[in-house]
């Protein structure tokens, strides 16, 4: 496991912390202005915080991917397509045709990878004029809050990720779809933290139980973390803020309701490693 250090770099940058476990904004950083070091050092603080913010952050695609590439290896989504010469980007909009807008369940992004993402970061260019934001939940806090019997049926149990959302939002067949099998509970190998590992996007079942149990386990805990309003936290979209997140640690769920305005964004995201308890 990587050892784990708090950053000190950065801690002399303005910042608001959104709750007392969740969420950071900097401010008098621009991204594009940071080095190697600087950079890991952010990526530590998204690992202890879930989700930073930054705002004000102007910057092409070039400019995105790079800081991207600088945060690790880029992910390429299995099933939407990317902007021409830019196979890492996820071109995240809705606008008054739309019929559904991207992440607006409780997810961790592609979990149905074998090394599913690590870190995500999203820059908004276009916002409607209200509504729009974006919600996080500390899987931390989430597995926390649990009795200690709860958490110890969860530890050891593994669940079935698919890609099977896919069929409906991008016309993937379903030969095609990502399957993976992930400790429900895992641990973090920054922090050395024990995050809850299950998400209603993507988590099918619970492997060895039967189905009545397995979605009666999987019920609760999709329930926990979307009522869990005490690990979750809030945020409103500013034209060309970021947020950085950790997949490893935190759900997110983008709010719908601007129809019929309009909100376009990018995503670049990393590659993380396999997940073990």
């Amino acid at each position: 496991m990587a050892s784990y250090r708090r950053v000190n770099a950065l801690s002399a940058c303005p910042r608001v912390d959104y709750s007392p476990g969740l969420g950071t904004e900097l401010r008098d950083v621009q991204l594009l202005e940071l080095g190697d070091e600087e950079v890991d050092e952010l990526a530590e603080l998204v690992s202890e915080r879930g989700v930073v913010f930054l705002r004000d952050q102007s910057m092409t695609l070039d400019q995105q991917v790079r800081v991207g590439r600088m945060l690790g290896e880029l992910h390429t989504h299995p099933a939407a397509q990317a902007p021409e010469g830019f196979p890492e980007v996820l071109v995240l909009e809705a606008d008054p045709g739309s019929t559904r807008a991207a992440g607006a369940w409780w997810h961790t992004d592609v979990s149905c990878d074998q090394r599913p993402p690590a870190l995500s970061m999203l820059r908004l260019c276009d916002v409607p004029s209200s509504g729009g934001d974006t919600v996080w939940s500390s899987m931390y806090a989430a597995l926390d809050s649990l009795s200690s019997t709860m958490q110890g049926i969860l530890v050891g149990l593994t669940a079935r990720h698919t890609g099977a959302v896919y069929q409906s939002t991008y016309g993937m067949d379903a030969s095609e779809w990502p399957v993976a099998e992930h400790p429900v509970v895992r641990t973090h190998p920054v922090t050395g933290r024990r995050a809850l590992y299950v998400n209603q996007v993507f988590t099918s079942e619970i492997v060895g139980m039967r189905p009545r149990e397995s979605e009666a386990l999987l019920g609760f805990l999709f329930d926990h973390i979307a009522y869990g309003v005490e690990f979750q936290t809030r945020f409103r979209w500013e034209p060309d803020s970021v947020a950085i997140w950790d997949n490893r640690c935190v759900q997110h769920h983008a709010v719908w309701d601007y129809h019929p305005e309009s909100r376009l964004g990018y995503r670049v995201t990393t590659v993380g490693e396999r997940p073990v308890l």
